[in-house]
């Protein structure tokens, strides 16, 4: 059985593409702080948080933003 990075299971192509669709959104936000390492950061949070088998775009993506929210916002944002 193949396994992905983290060993939980294998991304479909259009489950990676709704993992990245949320990500493209999010860290568009003008409250996401646009930092290399902000970024690495939250996409390693989406798959070790999210494993392939888990994520459901509609049902996890408030509970994405609240998160980035909370550890991704650029000082000075609101």
């Amino acid at each position: 059985m193949a396994t992905n990075f983290f060993s939980r299971g294998t991304f479909e192509p259009e489950e990676l593409g709704a993992l990245k669709e949320v990500f493209d959104e999010i860290i568009e936000q003008p409250w996401f702080d646009n930092s290399q390492e902000s970024k690495e950061s939250f996409a390693k949070y989406l798959f070790e948080t999210f494993p392939a088998v888990h994520f459901d775009p509609r049902k996890h993506r408030s509970i994405i933003e609240m998160s980035a929210r909370m550890f991704y916002t650029r000082d000075g944002a609101s």
